[in-house]
Order: C-alpha cells, then sequence, then structure tokens
C-alpha cells in the first residue's frame, strides 16, 4: 500500500439525490493534484421498510474517522495534513483508507475502509 502525504482542503457528509449517505474528504496533494476520498454509502437499503436506513457501519466509519484525524466535526477536518493510503501512483492513485500525521495523533491507526466494511460483513460492491 501507498502513501501520499496531503492537506484536507473540505470534507463532509452528506445525502446524495438517491438518497444514499456518504462521506467526502477532499485532498490537496504535494504533487498540486486535488481528490475527493470517499463517496462510501454509509447506509443500507431495507427491504422491509422499502427505503434506505442508517447502518452500525456507516456510524462505525464516521466515528473512526472523527477520532483518528481528532476532530468533533467533519468540518473541523479542513486544513489538517492527512496520509492519504492506497494503490498505485500518480493519475492512477485510488485510495483505500486515510491516516493522522504522528504529530497530529500520537495513536494514529490507519482507517482503511474495506477493513470497517469486512468488521460489518459489508459488501461495497453492492451497496
Amino acid at each position: 500500500m501507498n502513501k501520499q502525504l496531503a492537506k484536507i482542503s473540505k470534507a463532509s457528509l452528506e445525502i446524495q439525490e438517491r438518497g444514499i449517505l456518504n462521506f467526502w474528504i477532499h485532498v490537496d496533494y504535494e504533487e498540486g493534484m486535488s481528490q475527493g476520498v470517499g463517496g462510501i454509502a454509509l447506509d443500507g437499503y431495507s427491504k422491509e421498510l422499502g427505503e434506505r436506513v442508517g447502518t452500525a457501519y456507516g456510524c462505525e466509519m464516521i466515528r473512526r474517522l472523527l477520532l483518528e484525524l481528532r476532530v468533533n466535526d467533519f468540518s473541523e477536518m479542513k486544513g489538517k495534513h492527512v496520509w492519504v493510503l492506497g494503490d498505485s501512483e500518480g493519475l492512477g492513485f485510488s485510495p483505500l483508507g486515510i491516516q493522522s500525521l504522528r504529530g497530529d495523533n500520537k495513536e494514529s491507526k490507519p482507517v482503511i475502509f474495506a477493513d470497517i466494511a469486512d468488521q460489518f460483513k459489508i459488501d461495497t460492491a453492492h451497496d
């Protein structure tokens, strides 16, 4: 897994036009490129209710990101320097997680999105 140093330019929780709860952390890399990290569905569709509902998985993802970045609100992430963890390099870099710098969080542990999905047995390919 590679890591890229980045500065967070914006972070938000949002519900898209289809009613899917997700998060976005927009970063600027030191090489000058920018990228959105996230866009992961944090809720799920309930066949019984016929609508999207909150999930323990989504709550845990939000909780882990807030704890790792040592903030109380997503908007407080703006301006923080982080490691974006992912595969490949350059234009093909695909974010898989995020981690604080040790100077900001001495107890830093990477937040790997797939690991949290695995913990809750979430199939992210079909949600």
